[in-house]
């Protein structure tokens, strides 16, 4: 089997898997979960630190630790992406134009600046969009 038919294989049981019905279950409960964490986020219920424990019990956040920076992404959807356009900085953008350009090399890391439409939830919670609980990015620096 040559690469490309490797790849075309492996390609087709990546898009296989995330239109199982489990992915679908997943993504609905990283919805719900994201959606009640903005929730008390917004309303004070939840601290700083308190914030970034419950988004990680989220098994279906993206979790990154880069440098000085630990990030989770809860309720990802398509189009998020992690990129790093030099040495100590990360960028999280959500294909939509919206994103938080953090600096991962300071110490403490922080986020440097906010494109698009991105709502400041508390210090260290994000939403990229529309305040909508999709997309929530916690940040511990």
């Amino acid at each position: 089997m040559s690469w490309k038919e490797q790849l075309d294989k492996a390609i087709a049981a990546v898009r296989e898997a995330a239109e199982s019905e489990k992915a679908r279950e997943l993504a609905a409960k990283a919805k719900a979960t994201t959606t009640v964490l903005a929730r008390k986020v917004r309303e004070g219920a939840v601290d700083a630190a308190d914030a970034l424990v419950e988004a990680n019990r989220d098994t279906s956040a993206l979790n990154v630790r880069f440098l000085n920076a630990q990030i989770t992404v809860l309720a990802p959807s398509e189009g998020i992406s992690v990129t790093r356009p030099d040495a100590g900085t990360l960028v999280v953008a959500d294909g939509q134009g919206n994103g938080l350009v953090i600096n991962a090399a300071a110490d403490p890391a922080f986020v440097a600046e906010l494109i698009g439409t991105v709502a400041r939830l508390s210090g260290n919670t994000f939403d990229l969009g529309p305040e909508d609980g999709i997309n929530v990015v916690v940040t511990k620096f």
